[in-house]
């Protein structure tokens, strides 16, 4: 996203519905701005980043001294970065501040995870939301095979999941050669498993040893995902 202080700084976390919009001028109020040194990305360690822990507690107003003081926005450390620990700790606020001061949304540790990533694992759909507006990468994978939507759909945050295939999340993601459907099914989450079939999940998909997401729910006796499987064509 574009890089600025000045009047970029002045935004103040918007409704959900607004979000959209606020992004798309503050790329237009800011682009062009020189990038301050506070972006650059950089190597540190969550003992030496204050940033990091007041990110992660929620303490946007520590947040904001510090980026006043120079400290770096993108400083990777063994956490992560200061975007990823409130993502993942569910500060929306905080989220959004980082966004309009420049923060990387797809800067990830050495494990690839990104800020996206950790809000979908932990179903904040808040700070979902702004990531996806600031341009965060939606089917970005980690180092494990990891996306946000196979995180937020194997542990259960529907609303998470419709929020990112509603962004064009890659709904037929597979992981150590089981789909994403394979995996919900062999957690017995039906909601999860209806939305993703509506969303164009295949069905008939099978892994490595030959096996379907019908032959999970059959192997772990959901019959209840047994039966929706069949009526979505597998089977035939």
């Amino acid at each position: 996203m574009a890089k600025g202080t000045g009047v970029c700084a002045l935004i103040q976390p918007l409704p959900n519905g607004l979000v959209a919009l606020a992004f798309a001028l503050l790329l237009a109020g800011c682009a062009g701005t020189p990038a301050p040194a506070n972006l650059d990305h950089r190597s540190a360690t969550a003992a030496d980043t204050p940033m990091l822990a007041a990110a992660e507690q929620g303490d946007l107003a520590r947040v904001e001294a510090l980026t006043r003081e120079g400290a770096a926005l993108n400083a990777v450390t063994e956490q992560g970065t200061p975007l990823l620990a409130a993502a993942r700790s569910g500060h929306d606020q905080v989220v959004w501040y980082l966004l309009s001061q420049g923060a990387d949304s797809d800067l990830a540790a050495g494990d690839g995870l990104t800020p996206l990533m950790a809000a979908a694992d932990r179903g904040h759909r808040g700070a979902t939301r702004l990531l996806l507006s600031a341009g965060a990468q939606v089917n970005a994978v980690s180092v494990r095979g990891e996306t946000p939507l196979l995180l937020a759909a194997r542990a259960g945050n529907l609303s998470v999941v419709k929020a990112l295939l509603g962004a064009g999340a890659n709904v037929n993601v597979s992981q150590g050669g089981q789909s994403l459907l394979m995996q919900v099914v062999a957690g017995g989450d039906l909601l999860t498993a209806e939305v993703l079939l509506a969303a164009g999940a295949d069905v008939r998909y099978a892994d490595p040893q030959g096996r379907t997401a019908l032959d999970v729910a059959r192997a772990n006796g959901h019959r209840d995902l047994e039966m929706l499987l069949v009526q979505a064509g597998a089977g035939y």
